[in-house]
């Protein structure tokens, strides 16, 4: 039952984490029709630094997702440690430069000012934790570096839980589109740390 309910937990992640990093892949074409970009003015879609902030979050965010699942597969790390240390490399860059986009598009976000500082906090707060993921490892903290893996992936996955949240608030339960949106802007990733929390208390680290 335990190998199950693992392997059904691993199955999830892949599923969820490649699926959304091939859905936001849509936006490579960098063409102004396509899903949220079909909300923003022609002036805005214009401006280069927002296009830099846009693309470069839309970047970080695929390659992060992607290879957050394998860095948390304990016998994937063990038997490719120079693979796990490469992605691991690619992960934090990746982070570091899209978490700096996606504060500065956060400020352009729909809805107003609750959503913007609700999408610049998760910026802010994807940054921090893997920087602190970076130094711990750089410090040979290998506990610390764990526990700020574990909330550097819970942010990363905003990307997944955003998708989730959005339609089951405006479809399954009728929200308005703002409303909804707005409440999203911090139920994508508030939740997703504390759920991180928990799992570093119950020191589950690894699948």
């Amino acid at each position: 039952m335990k190998t199950l309910s693992l392997f059904l937990v691993r199955f999830l992640l892949f599923f969820f984490a490649f699926g959304v990093s091939l859905y936001a892949l849509q936006y490579l074409n960098f063409r102004p029709d396509v899903l949220v970009l079909q909300s923003k003015t022609a002036d805005l879609l214009a401006q280069w630094p927002w296009r830099i902030g846009f693309y470069g979050h839309i970047i970080g965010g695929i390659l992060a997702l992607s290879l957050g699942p394998f860095q948390f597969l304990r016998k994937f790390r063990t038997k490719n440690i120079p693979l796990h240390r490469l992605f691991g490399k690619v992960y934090v860059f990746a982070i570091l430069i899209g978490s700096v986009c996606a504060f500065y598009a956060a400020l352009y976000a729909n809805e107003g000012i609750v959503a913007q500082t609700g999408f610049a906090c998760l910026a802010i707060a994807w940054f921090y934790t893997t920087l602190r993921a970076y130094q711990a490892i750089r410090q040979g903290d290998l506990d610390g570096h764990k526990r700020w893996m574990v909330r550097s992936y819970a942010c990363t996955m905003a990307a997944i839980t955003l998708r989730i949240w959005l339609p089951l608030g405006t479809v399954g339960f009728g929200i308005s589109f703002p409303t909804m949106y707005r409440t999203v802007a911090w139920l994508c990733w508030v939740p997703n740390l504390l759920a991180a929390e928990w799992l570093i208390f119950r020191k589950k680290f690894e699948l």
